[in-house]
């Protein structure tokens, strides 16, 4: 399955947004079903004063952020995070996902590729950076987001390396203490004032030499030039390497980056005495001007804001396993050995959106996204699947804090355990800092399908109305044949201080009278950066509702149960395929130096026994597991762009023990990093109650190669090793998976 020409020539506007929409559909993307997806937008929130620019990543799952490496500024970061709650299809989801911000508003272009391990608690995103700067990272205002914070000036770290001059704690008298916070900031004053005229010493030598280089026609002596003095810290060349760098990249071949980089000047210094000529070159590249307002003196009425984002991705899956059995029997030894192909796929996925300013309003903004996946199975005994995950228009009315509308295939704008739906869902803000967000449609995710389904949704949202707290109350209701299926009321609340955090969630179903969830996730950041996370988490799985009783009666919907059993029973039939789970986690987090950083988790989790019902037989209490983790990160340890993590876990259950080591390996390489090489190796043996043993051997690669400025190649392999020990019998297995694909950046 390929795509069009017409997608891939990258010009075209609406007209080749909707021809690409066509073609989605007809390659039969646009099935009931719903495909698992994580990554639900990475888009730009906010530009804050001293706390840098916010980009913020949604995503379609509670999570929790564990650690972002390196520390110091780099153009390749990883991420990782632990999935708290999440549908089933996000909990097992295989197929890679990767969303891209472009450059734009003084950040570089952002790329965030996710390769997900249905196997691991603790996932992981790669960022990549168009250019090495710092980022930071931490949790978003509620439990589906996480902020990357970009910007962050020289000062922030200068305090950090003058903070022991700062220290007090042995200070006798007050006076002491006040002598030594004196004497810190003095320290600091010093220090900030001597980087700052070398930051200015240097801009102006790279000015000059950026200078002599347009002169010369040096397109790209002048781009790298240039492109250096902007990564430096504001300084007096800022504005004027800002306005020059558009005409250096045109000299260099590449208008794309020059529009870019002229409309970046327009926005950041739209009275500035070089505007005009900014401007007219920009006009004259066929480039958008910001949408607000003409540039002053310039003559040149500003065209609507449009931007184009997405991707084509294919990948083939393969996969083969053997398996030696020694059995024994009366007569000796008996041996059997099996060989199978577990797995041959192609996987095709498709991700676009658009976005146009001004379109029905001059401060509006009209967005479309489509996200669809299929797979084309080629073994005997599978079979095909195609399905899409998003597919919505908005308009928003006012920026991101004004009227909006969406409507189509979606996930929810906020409120509670809500999954992804068709439908429609409003964005009404009543007064400053209080906004209703009603939504209404069919669930699209959920765990068993009926007939009938409705969704409807109401949340009240308040956020900067308290100092620090914010939050929603909700209401949640879905039917099936006019037959209440949840009726929940919930809460969730956040609280957000400088060095400490807190969300938390209720969920109560009124079908049922019973808690749906209770979940609370606090971080405290103490002395010396020590960082401590708390979670404790109670929750139904499934979440309650009366068609789980359709999971074990066989029947299709709850009035043909009603026939046979009385609504009671049903109710009932429904909580005994639902467990109660809980999970309490005691996290610990501390840089140990710029190159090396240091974790830890206590854990303890338990889920309750299910009675036997229907079809399902019943199943036991896990019973308390208890496990520990300990992590070491370390960054750039023989080269300038490595990350590595080791991590040594330890768990203990009543039925066995289980110990795991695992390494993980992140490295740039070529000249430009091109090519990035993830190794990896996870040891874990068990030993049961019944003298039963297990070990597990599984070493593995994965490849990524940026052939262009567009296309990517990709691969992973990985191959895994197993023994089983029991009193008579044991077994040997080993089996291999791979994929190899492309993604191409369409746009």
């Amino acid at each position: 399955m390929t795509a069009p020409a017409v997608v891939v020539a990258g010009q075209g506007g609406w007209r080749r947004w909707l021809r690409a929409l066509a073609w989605l559909c007809g390659a039969a993307f646009c099935s009931p079903a719903a495909w698992a997806q994580t990554l639900e937008e990475l888009a730009l929130h906010s530009q804050g004063q001293g706390a840098g620019r916010i980009v913020r990543l949604r995503l379609n799952a509670a999570v929790r952020l564990v650690q972002l490496a390196p520390s110091t500024a780099s153009d390749l970061y990883t991420l990782r995070f632990e999935v708290l709650a999440a549908d089933e299809g996000v909990l097992r989801q295989t197929a890679e996902e990767s969303r891209r911000l472009a450059a734009g508003e003084g950040l570089p272009d952002i790329g965030v590729v996710y390769a997900p391990d249905a196997s691991q608690r603790i996932k992981q995103l790669n960022i990549r950076l168009g250019q090495a700067v710092l980022m930071l990272a931490r949790q978003g205002p509620n439990g589906r987001s996480i902020d990357l914070v970009f910007g962050m000036g020289a000062a922030p770290a200068a305090a950090m390396a003058a903070a022991p001059v700062a220290s007090a704690a042995d200070a006798a008298t007050a006076a002491a203490a006040e002598a030594a916070a004196t004497a810190a900031a003095a320290v600091n004053a010093a220090a900030n004032a001597a980087a700052l005229a070398e930051v200015e010493r240097e801009a102006n030598e790279l000015m000059t030499q950026a200078r002599k280089a347009l002169a010369a026609r040096q397109g790209d002596d002048a781009v790298a030039l240039l492109g250096q003095l902007l990564k430096l810290p504001p300084n007096g060349q800022s504005m004027d390497a800002q306005g020059l760098i558009g005409a250096a990249w045109l000299l260099a071949g590449n208008p794309d980056r020059a529009r870019i980089e002229d409309a970046l000047y327009l926005k950041l210094y739209p009275q500035a005495e070089g505007a005009r000529a900014v401007a007219q070159r920009l006009a004259a590249l066929g480039g958008p001007l910001p949408a607000t307002a003409a540039v002053a003196g310039t003559g040149v009425v500003p065209n609507r804001n449009k931007a184009w984002s997405g991707s084509l991705a294919q990948y083939y899956y393969g996969g083969k396993a053997r398996n030696n059995s020694l059995v024994n029997i009366a007569t000796g030894i008996d041996r059997a050995t099996l060989s199978r192909t577990t797995e041959s796929a192609i996987v095709t996925s498709l991700d676009l959106s658009g976005r146009v300013t001004g379109l029905l309003n001059a401060d509006g903004e009209t967005r479309a996204v489509v996200r669809g996946s299929g797979s084309n199975n080629l073994l005997s005994t599978g079979h095909s699947t195609s399905s899409i995950s998003s597919a919505y228009v908005e308009q928003r009315m006012a920026g991101v804090d004004g009227l909006a509308v969406r409507a189509g295939r979606q996930s929810p704008i906020s409120g509670g355990l809500l999954g992804l739906f068709d439908g429609v869902s409003l964005v009404y803000p009543v007064v400053p800092g209080f906004k209703i967000d009603i939504m209404g449609g069919v669930p699209a995710s959920a765990l068993v399908s009926a007939p009938s389904e409705k969704l409807f949704a109401a949340v009240l949202e308040v956020d900067n109305v308290f100092d620090r707290f914010g939050g929603n109350l909700y209401l949640l209701e879905q039917s099936t044949q006019g037959i209440s299926n949840r009726r929940a009321l919930g809460s969730e609340l956040r609280y957000s201080a400088d060095k400490w955090s807190l969300n938390t969630l209720l969920d109560y179903d009124t079908v049922f009278g019973k808690l749906n969830a209770l979940s609370l996730h606090g971080s405290m950041q103490l002395g010396d950066q020590l960082t401590v996370t708390l979670l404790a988490d109670q929750r139904r799985a499934p979440s309650l509702q009366l068609t789980n009783a359709l999971i074990s009666s066989g029947e299709v919907s709850l009035k043909t149960m009603l026939q046979t059993y009385t609504l009671a029973e049903i109710r009932n039939k429904a909580l005994d395929t639902s467990a109660t789970a809980k999970q309490f986690l005691v996290s610990v987090s501390q840089p140990l130096s710029p190159k090396w950083q240091a974790s830890a988790d206590l854990r303890y989790s338990a889920i309750g026994a299910l009675p036997e019902v229907g079809d399902f037989q019943a199943t036991p209490a896990t019973g308390a597991q208890v496990s520990f983790s300990a992590q070491l990160t370390g960054t750039n340890l023989y080269s300038g762009r490595d990350i590595n993590n080791f991590n040594l876990s330890v768990m203990h259950t009543p039925y066995f023990d289980g110990v795991q080591f695992s390494y993980n390996n992140l490295t740039g390489l070529l000249d430009n990093h091109d090519l990035t090489v993830e190794p990896s190796l996870r040891v874990y043996t068990q030993k049961a109650k019944d003298d039963s043993s297990l070990t597990r051997v599984g070493p593995g690669v994965r490849l990524s190669y940026k052939a262009s400025q567009r296309a990517s190649l990709l691969g992973e392999l990985l191959f895994e090793v197993s023994r089983t020990r029991g009193p008579t019998n044991q077994d040997s297995s080993s089996s291999v998976f791979f994929y190899v694909g492309y993604r191409y950046e369409l746009f």
